[in-house]
């Protein structure tokens, strides 16, 4: 699977574009049919997805101290309702290649259901370190989400959330 980034947007995504646009995320009619194998992923169809991820942190770049809240959002962009929907944290990482770990996260990551249009959103928040800061760099933050739709095609998308420190 091909992995994506996406630039992340002030804290509130609905904000972020003008009125009756929808920024980077365009809606589809058409969702890419079943591989042999089961599974669709979005790297492999860029311009298709059933699910979507969105992640992103509320600044645009952070120093020693900040708070950071950092927002993935998942919506079923399918056709179907959805099962198994859980939220995967793939990496949390500073310049350094520390793994870094959230201050306050969800209890769970994962949903039963989602309806077709459906949204969840899940929380998480870091300080920023003296030592975060003295690697610079950037706070990259790496998501992904899973799911199965009532027919039993497997879906995913990944997006990273990055963080330049200041």
């Amino acid at each position: 699977m091909d992995r994506h980034r996406r630039e992340q947007g002030p804290g509130d995504p609905d904000a972020a574009w003008p009125a009756g646009e929808s920024g980077p995320f365009p809606a589809h009619e058409n969702l890419p049919s079943e591989k042999d194998d089961g599974n669709v992923s979005a790297g492999e169809h860029p311009q298709a997805f059933g699910v979507r991820l969105i992640h992103f942190a509320n600044k645009t770049n952070a120093v020693h101290g900040d708070v950071l809240t950092y927002f993935a959002w998942i919506i079923n962009e399918s056709d179907e309702e959805l099962t198994k929907v859980t939220l995967v944290l793939r990496s949390f990482t500073n310049a350094g290649m520390e793994n870094l770990h959230y201050t306050s996260e969800p209890t769970s990551l994962s949903l039963t259901d989602m309806p077709h249009g459906g949204e969840a959103q899940f929380v998480f928040t870091y300080v920023v370190t003296e030592n975060d800061e003295h690697h610079g760099g950037e706070l990259v933050s790496a998501m992904a989400v899973q799911a199965v739709t009532a027919s039993g095609t497997k879906l995913s998308d990944e997006c990273d959330a990055i963080t330049p420190l200041a």
